[in-house]
Order: structure tokens, then C-alpha cells, then sequence
């Protein structure tokens, strides 16, 4: 029965793609708590109605050596019995060697992912803190002891009971993905009262933050907040994000200088230059990338005025005269070459943390 629907709606999937004149790859690597390595490939690409859809051609496991070639073999594969392997326009993986060695092993075009980047960037500037390391060992302890001890998570139910306050379980720290440091943290601060109380009428050696750390604490969900809402705009699956990477990047920096001029503690402070100076090192690129720059100019949200510099904006014009140059050439058309416009009709974002403005308005 399961083996039936699964044939089913993979024909129906392929009748889909089979329709599309071109797609787009996004591919990642991981272990299971079994210590078993898995290998999944999506399919992304406009359908019906311009709107734009998914499909997951495959998740297998991987049990052989982690190289180029064996990761190639299987996408080949993968494309192979879909169809598309004259499709494929452009992968999206992280920035692992052998999986960007597996797209140019396939002779594609490659573009890491920027959401993970992003990952990689908070977690090194959380870990170059000690502060806020040890407050993170402290919170992974207390959150640990009321999910694992039924009268501890009795006893929390009870105190938000009483304070009026909805049920809401403590969120536990996951090692690959910055996010959840956030959300762990997030809630801590939102409980902090009933998760106090809570404690105060337990037995137990666990210790509870103090006032200083709850203080750092703040600080750093400030700055981080805005990273967390890039990271889920950017992980979105039913609207094009490519065009916002740059924008975002942009916005992200000019909030964290903004953050960092208003008093906060020590270790927040410095976790923000930190992330200051890895978004300059990681991402200021993109703005020079044919992929990004291109979109962006071409979104009439953004335009030139998406950009970090002028000067980026100009370039990136050019290349996009030369190419609608060489797309006129080529069809021997006598159209004018249109002109990528630089005005600035466009809102400018002051700041991410405006993002109910810019997110919702664009």
C-alpha cells in the first residue's frame, strides 16, 4: 500500500518536471543519531501559474566514502532517472570541499547556501565568546533537567498556571544549528519567572542564571535576532530569495552597527564586532557574484540601491547590459538593449529590525 502511493505520487512528480524547461539543485549531507549518512537532492523550479514548487527526487543512504566522485555518481543518478540532467541550471549546497567538488565534478554551475553560511558565522562568533559559553553550559544543564525530570516539568506547568501564563516547554541547545542556541536562550528569558519559582520549590544542584547573565543574555538576542529572521527569509521555499541575499547582508550589518552603539554588556558588544567582521569577510563578496548581483538588480524592490557600494551597483549593471547585449546577438533582434534602471524609487530599509516594514512590504 505505501510502496503504491509512493510510485503514484513520484509519477505525478515527474509529469511535473517533466514539463519545465529548466531547474535548480539544492543538495546536503548528514548523519542520523545512528551514526547513518544520508545524501538528499531537491528539485526546485517555476511551475504552473509562475509559482514556484519543489520536489525531493531523493534521500538515500550514503554508506560509501564521502568523495566528489561517489556524491557525483549518485546526483547523476538522481538526475538521470528524473530527467533533467540537461535541466539543471545551478546547485545549491554548503561549502563542504567534496560537495563543491561534486557540482564541478557534474560540470555545474554551483552556489553555496547562504542560510547556512550565515549558521557558520553566528556559531563562530558564538564560540569565540567564553562569557556567553559558559551561560549557554549553564542553560543546556537547566533546560536539560526540566525535560528530562517529570516533576521538574510538572512543577514549571503548575508555576505558569498560576502566573496566568500559557504551557511552554524549555527549548534544548542543538549543536549544528545556531538557531536553536537562540530559541533556547529566547525562552529562557521569556520564562525566567516561572522557571525561577519553579526551581526555588525543587530539590536539585542545578544552578539558575543570575541577573548578569540574563542581562548578557539580552544583549545578544538583540543582535542575534535579526540573524534569525534572515535565516528563516532565506530558507523559505515558496518565494525567490536570491534577489534578497544582498540586501539582507546589507541590512544585517547596518542593524549590528546600530546595536552596537547603545549600552549593553561587555560580551554582547564584543559578540557583535565579531559578527561585524565575519559578514564582512564571508558574504561582502556576493555583491561581485553574476548569480546574486543579477538578481538583485533585477528585482524592482531593490535595484541598484540593494547593493552595499555604487560602485558594485555599476558593475553589475555592466554585466547585465553585455549580457542582454549578447542575448539580443544572438537572437538577431534589433530591439533597443534595454537599460538597467538605477533609480531610487525603492524604500530604503533603515533597519532589519524594521523587517515587519521590509519583509511584509516586499
Amino acid at each position: 500500500m505505501v510502496e503504491a502511493k509512493y510510485e503514484s505520487a513520484k509519477e505525478k512528480a515527474k509529469a511535473k518536471v517533466e514539463k519545465v524547461a529548466a531547474v535548480s539543485l539544492t543538495s546536503d549531507m548528514w548523519t542520523s543519531i545512528n551514526m547513518d549518512a544520508y545524501l538528499a537532492v531537491t528539485c526546485h523550479f517555476v511551475g504552473e501559474k509562475t509559482t514556484l514548487s519543489s520536489v525531493l527526487l531523493g534521500v538515500q543512504a550514503f554508506p560509501q566514502s564521502h568523495t566528489a566522485e561517489n556524491i557525483a555518481r549518485v546526483k547523476a543518478s538522481l538526475m538521470e532517472e528524473w530527467g533533467i540532467a540537461n535541466k539543471v541550471t545551478c546547485m545549491v549546497t554548503d561549502g563542504a570541499p567534496n560537495m563543491v567538488a561534486c557540482v564541478r565534478e557534474l560540470k555545474l554551475r554551483h552556489h553555496t547556501c547562504i542560510a547556512h553560511t550565515l549558521n557558520l558565522i553566528v556559531k563562530k562568533a558564538l564560540d569565540q565568546q567564553p562569557v556567553l559559553s559558559g551561560i549557554r553550559a549553564k542553560a543546556r544543564k537547566l533546560v536539560g533537567f526540566f525535560r528530562s525530570s517529570t516533576t521538574a516539568k510538572e512543577k514549571l506547568t503548575q508555576v505558569q498556571l498560576h502566573l496566568g501564563m500559557a504551557n511552554m516547554k524549555l527549548i534544548q541547545e542543538v549543536e549544528t544549528r545556531w538557531s536553536s542556541t537562540y530559541l533556547m536562550l529566547q525562552r529562557l528569558v521569556a520564562q525566567r519567572e516561572p522557571v525561577g519559582a519553579a526551581l526555588a520549590g525543587l530539590q536539585h544542584d542545578i544552578p539558575f542564571l543570575t541577573s548578569e547573565e540574563f542581562n548578557i543574555v539580552g544583549g545578544c538576542l538583540s543582535l542575534l535576532s535579526p540573524f534569525y529572521d534572515a535565516t528563516v527569509e532565506l530558507s523559505a521555499e515558496e518565494n525567490v530569495s536570491a534577489s534578497k541575499v544582498v540586501p539582507l547582508v546589507k541590512m544585517l550589518e547596518h542593524t549590528l552597527q546600530e546595536e552596537i552603539t547603545k549600552p549593553a554588556p561587555a560580551a554582547a558588544l564584543e559578540m557583535g564586532d565579531h559578527l561585524i567582521r565575519q559578514l564582512r569577510e564571508k558574504l561582502y563578496t556576493l555583491q561581485s557574484m553574476s548569480i546574486v548581483s543579477l538578481a538583485t538588480l533585477l528585482d524592482p524592490r531593490f535595484k541598484a540601491i540593494g547593493f552595499f557600494s555604487q560602485t558594485k551597483a555599476t558593475e553589475a549593471i555592466k554585466r547585465l547590459t553585455s549580457k542582454c547585449a549578447t542575448i539580443i546577438r544572438s537572437t538577431q533582434s534589433r530591439e533597443e538593449i534595454p537599460q538597467a534602471s538605477t533609480s531610487h524609487d525603492v524604500m530604503i530599509f533603515h533597519s532589519i529590525w524594521n523587517k515587519r516594514c521590509f519583509f511584509q512590504r516586499f
